[in-house]
């Protein structure tokens, strides 16, 4: 499904600006408050200066945030926000305007990210657990898990093939190559140490099917 970004502001320059900096992403505008619609899009973007007045930030994302249900919103500032800018005003992330090149697109990444709501299909998300299968990368609870090469190769061959049972073999000839000259032993050793990164709560993601291999079952 197309990730499509909210975008509330009056303002011409910026609705362009941001529209441009989104590399080709939809993006729905609004022009007032009353006419949001949640299910219209994945993440909320809301320029501070719609809102006339500093002191009247906070009433209407509060407001905003009621429509959401749980969707993140980012707050789009100018530096003369700053000084007044709560912490506890209802926002996940802010950005400044005008855009720096590059910044508008990584924070949004990152809220969808965090959200569970990236439509990347590199990215696979099992609960808090994050496998970006690109990047070579394993977050969890948004907190980035050391892994070798080997491990990660290990995993990423089962998220990718969920279901199917790999012998000890296959994994050997898969992820060490048919010219490796080390025993069967390798694999479980690098099961085990993939467990004990995922931890107790992910941990039994990789199931051992007796007398046969492993398997992923998530």
């Amino acid at each position: 499904m197309e990730i499509t970004i909210g975008l509330l502001s009056g303002n011409s320059e910026l609705i362009d600006d941001f529209t441009g900096n989104l590399d080709g992403r939809a993006v729905r505008p609004y022009r007032n408050v009353d006419s949001i619609r949640d299910e219209e899009f994945s993440l909320l973007a809301a320029d501070a200066d719609f809102f006339e007045a500093p002191d009247m930030i906070q009433f209407y994302l509060s407001k905003i945030r009621k429509k959401l249900h749980g969707k993140p919103v980012l707050l789009i500032l100018r530096v003369s926000h700053l000084e007044s800018l709560d912490l506890e005003w209802f926002f996940d992330e802010f950005v400044l305007f005008p855009f720096r090149k590059g910044e508008l697109k990584t924070r949004i990444d990152r809220l969808l990210w965090n959200h569970n709501l990236f439509d990347d299909e590199n990215i696979v998300t099992i609960g808090n657990l994050k496998i970006n299968l690109t990047e070579y990368s394993v977050y969890m609870n948004n907190v980035k898990l050391d892994f070798t090469y080997k491990e990660f190769e290990l995993l990423r061959l089962m998220v990718q093939n969920r279901g199917t049972v790999f012998t000890r073999k296959d994994l050997l000839a898969k992820i060490w190559g048919i010219e490796y000259i080390g025993g069967t032993r390798t694999v479980d050793v690098h099961i085990r140490r993939l467990r004990g990164k995922l931890g107790d709560e992910f941990n039994t993601v990789i199931e051992t099917v007796r007398n046969v291999g492993y398997r992923c079952i998530a």
